[in-house]
């Protein structure tokens, strides 16, 4: 960015997703828990403004004049992926039989993985299609760093009716980087990893 690169940024969600789901598991015979899209959502908000704060803070140790943005942004999946009809995702923790009854009679997908307990399991669609790449292009066209498609992107589909709404998934979050990558014509895609190995493809 002070040398005048265009960059778009994208982040994981895993932990905070986590953290989030620990809360609904907690409060599930309390509150209805919040649905995943939601999650995913709260996290591209939260994340993004510790990222802001951090890259406002280092391109300002450099004297770059350059701004930073968070777009909230959505993933378009396919609702026929044949991941819906047999999730196999497993995300959070592991519960007693008890505390998973609690949840799957709020309609989600547990599954017994024997001695370690019981594990939700979700569908992990393949993106199509960042749906709000079109806001990062005009932010990067007007000078701005961007955050975008934290998490993979909040997971949504086209209904019926030609409107979109969240569903219940999670995308990986590199495949959606690759995806706004195409989407946005970039020269370089970085994956940066704490495996100790690169690949330069």
């Amino acid at each position: 960015m002070a040398a005048g690169n265009p960059v778009v940024l994208t982040h994981g969600n895993g932990p905070q997703v986590g953290n989030l789901l620990v809360k609904n598991e907690i409060a599930a015979a309390v509150v209805p828990p919040v649905p995943l899209d939601w999650c995913g959502a709260q996290t591209q908000g939260t994340i993004g403004v510790l990222l802001l704060n951090a890259l406002d803070a280092a391109l300002a140790r450099r004297d770059a004049s350059s701004r930073t943005a968070v777009v909230v942004s959505r993933t378009l999946v396919n609702p026929d992926d044949r991941g819906f009809a047999d999730p196999t995702k497993p995300i959070g923790r592991y519960v007693s039989a008890a505390e998973a009854a609690d949840l799957i009679a709020h309609g989600q997908t547990w599954r017994d993985f024997g001695s370690r307990g019981w594990r939700r399991v979700v569908a992990s669609p393949e993106p199509l299609a960042c749906l709000d790449a079109a806001a990062a292009t005009r932010l990067l066209a007007a000078g701005f760093l961007v955050v975008c498609a934290g998490g993979g992107g909040v997971p949504t589909i086209r209904d019926e009716r030609g409107d979109l709404r969240g569903v219940e998934a999670v995308i990986d979050k590199d495949l959606t980087a690759a995806v706004l990558a195409r989407q946005l014509d970039a020269d370089t895609l970085i994956i940066a990893t704490d495996v100790e190995a690169v690949i330069e493809g």
